[in-house]
């Protein structure tokens, strides 16, 4: 609004500028003022890209793609937790949820502290990716209507490794708190020594 106001008022100075001070009459000075509109649109619209990509780049990319990043591990999460239903075993699919839980508190924790996600790259590029593949194999497994020795045996070693696939995610949500943690602790010690000094 600012700005149709502010080029509908540099249109009239210039039509009244000319209309009164050149000998051009009232037709040639009312064109000027017309093309004095148009220039003047068209330069503030390109102000306002320039100002736009301006601020855009001032954008912190590293935090986007940190969000980003985090957003997509949290949609891999869902989907593991998901396919949970389909597991037979409420022993098997309680565990697994319990991994997606502790999943989704690291991706959270990612969406909110970007600058950590360095400390979770293999997290992100491998056990994600990992655990929704064994899940995935071991639905598909179990699900089978004839069960050989080979299936058993499979199930068996994937049910007996959950524990230490949420063990993982539990070490990998720890040494992301493990910041936080020192930080509090400092903040604690403190407190403490300026407590101490006032008595």
């Amino acid at each position: 609004m600012k700005k149709a106001f502010l080029i509908f008022l540099l249109g009239t100075a210039v039509f009244a500028a000319l209309f009164r001070f050149t000998p051009l009459g009232f037709l040639l000075s009312s064109i000027a003022g017309i093309a004095a509109v148009m220039v003047s649109s068209l330069l503030l619209r390109g102000a306002g890209k320039i100002w736009d990509s301006g601020k855009r780049s001032t954008a912190n990319p590293a935090r986007e793609n940190a969000q980003q990043t985090a957003a997509a591990g949290i949609e891999k999460i869902r989907a593991i937790s998901n396919s949970a239903r389909m597991i037979r075993s409420n022993a098997v699919a309680l565990q697994v949820r319990g991994i997606c839980k502790t999943g989704l508190e690291i991706f959270e924790y990612l969406m909110k502290n970007p600058q950590d996600l360095g400390k979770a790259r293999q997290f992100i590029n491998y056990y994600v990716d990992a655990t929704k593949k064994i899940v995935e194999q071991y639905i598909e497994l179990s699900g089978r209507k004839e069960m050989t020795s080979e299936i058993s045996a499979a199930l068996a070693r994937v049910e007996g490794m959950l524990a230490s696939v949420k063990e993982t995610y539990d070490r990998q949500l720890a040494h992301l708190y493990e910041h936080d943690l020192l930080d509090l602790n400092a903040e604690i010690t403190l407190l403490k020594k300026t407590m101490e000094l006032e008595k």
